[in-house]
């Protein structure tokens, strides 16, 4: 989940792994708000005790005490008082992204059943008042998929379009063009463009500019320079940049820089 919280008792610390993230809050009171950038990502929270109250960009409202939220909820608020939330986020490129994909059934978002609440409260109410370590951490949102999804969905993929994404891992966020990519795999760039879209399920160029956003997190983690970051993720406009970083993390550079948002990062970092 991404945005600004209000009145929340301690700094905000998220822990990455896989290009999964993991965040616990304790609210007071206080809005939580998505940035409006389109994430390629699913994101699950839990109420350790009373319910929160979710609204979307049509200005509905659903009070619910778990929730999955597909890549769609983009402007998706949630607020909350006196209340213990977890959340688990996963990126496209996790596997488990599809595992939570294929239990939305084609809608943007849906609440859990009660057996589902049920069990993932248990496993998270158990570790909410401790510090987990990034194993612990994995564990605990392995045992939450299985409690919502069967894992491993069965996905065929097509080749070249593992190429592609393995392209976009190896190069340079400013060196990949979509021209670059379909003379790699000997398509046009109107094929490759398409064959994306049916395979991911999103546009070529949105996956291109969410990957080389999550490459310089764990730069701007290090401390490393907000315009050194921007240009390495291909942002010319720091304030584009800025957004993005909002949308994976719920704060700016500058509040990694400052330590008001704490990021920490286990296993792979890519």
């Amino acid at each position: 989940m991404n945005g600004e919280i209000d009145n929340k008792i301690t700094r905000s610390r998220i822990h990455f792994w896989d290009r999964c993230f993991y965040k616990r809050d304790l609210f007071l009171s206080g809005d939580y708000e998505r940035a409006p950038i389109h994430r390629l990502s699913v994101t699950v929270v839990i109420a350790g005790n009373k319910p929160f109250s979710i609204k979307d960009e049509n200005n509905q409202e659903t009070h619910c005490q778990g929730i999955i939220l597909g890549p769609d909820m983009n402007d998706t608020s949630i607020h909350a008082i006196n209340s213990e939330t977890t959340t688990f986020d996963t990126f496209i490129t996790n596997p488990a992204y599809w595992d939570l994909m294929s239990t939305l059934n084609g809608e943007q978002a849906r609440s859990f059943t009660p057996k589902e609440l049920l069990k993932t409260q248990k496993l998270c109410n158990k570790s909410f008042n401790k510090e987990l370590n990034h194993i612990q951490i994995a564990s605990l949102f392995d045992s939450i998929i299985y409690a919502l999804c069967d894992r491993n969905i069965a996905k065929k993929s097509d080749q070249r379009i593992e190429e592609v994404c393995r392209l976009i891992e190896e190069y340079p966020a400013n060196e990949i063009t979509i021209k670059f990519l379909a003379g790699k795999i000997n398509l046009s760039e109107s094929r490759l463009r398409a064959l994306f879209k049916q395979e991911k399920q999103c546009a070529l160029s949105l996956y291109i500019r969410n990957v080389a956003v999550w490459k310089t997190l764990p730069m701007l983690a290090k401390g490393s320079n907000f315009t050194e970051a921007a240009h390495e993720a291909g942002f010319h406009d720091l304030s584009h940049y800025s957004r993005a970083v909002a949308g994976f993390t719920g704060g700016s550079p500058s509040d990694i820089h400052n330590e008001e948002l704490s990021l920490t990062f286990g296993f792979d970092t890519t």
